[in-house]
Order: C-alpha cells, then structure tokens, then sequence
C-alpha cells in the first residue's frame, strides 16, 4: 500500500471514530434528558448497533482500502 493511500485510510479511520463518538454523545445526552423514553437496556442495544456499524466500516477499510474509496469517495 502507498503512503497516499495509508494516510487517506488513517484519515478515515479517525474520521469514523469521530463519528462514532459524536452518536455515542448524542444517545448519553438523549438518555440523561429522556430517562423515561429510553430503557436502559435499549440503549446498550443502540450501542452494540452502532459499534457493529462503525466497526464494520473501518474493517471493511482495513481489508480493502482501494474498493472502500472507490464507494464512498463522493460522500
């Protein structure tokens, strides 16, 4: 892999990550402000969710770098 490339895919990653942490924020701060509309336990499932999202996109990243970009370079 080339530097260019690796450094797009770390850039990425970070990206995702980022992400990830902003909707993991965003759950924290619904839950605290709507106790009575979000179960414990259906919070726990949106963050398994989403960690099984974010997760797969960066390993999808990781295995194949060039067809990753290739879909979502527009995005």
């Amino acid at each position: 892999m080339n530097f260019q490339l690796e450094d797009k895919q770390n850039a990425e990653i970070n990206k995702l990550s980022y992400y990830f942490n902003i909707c993991n924020d965003a759950l924290n701060d619904f839950s605290a402000n709507h106790p009575y509309q979000l179960a414990a336990y259906e919070k726990e499932k949106i963050v398994t969710i989403l960690k099984r999202l974010f997760e797969g996109e960066i390993d999808y990243l990781e295995r194949s770098p060039e067809n990753y970009f290739d879909l979502y370079e527009d995005e």
